[in-house]
């Protein structure tokens, strides 16, 4: 499996107000939607996959019981 960096991708950045001492945490949003949406790509996929997959059991088991 691929190493990621998410707070890279989300371009997360902290700034650190050194006078009124309220730090500020932003990501992009544009990226965690882009993030998101290939999770549900990868989701729909292995769906797809495991359908597929239960379909062929199925087959093979039908075919040893007859």
């Amino acid at each position: 499996m691929t190493e990621r960096n998410l707070k890279q991708e989300l371009q997360y950045f902290t700034y650190t107000d050194m006078e009124g001492g309220n730090d500020t945490e932003t990501i992009d949003y544009d990226c965690l939607i882009g993030l998101l949406t290939e999770l549900c790509d990868r989701i729909e996929k292995l769906e797809k996959v495991n359908k597929e997959n239960l379909s062929l059991l199925n087959l093979v088991e039908k075919g040893l019981n007859e």
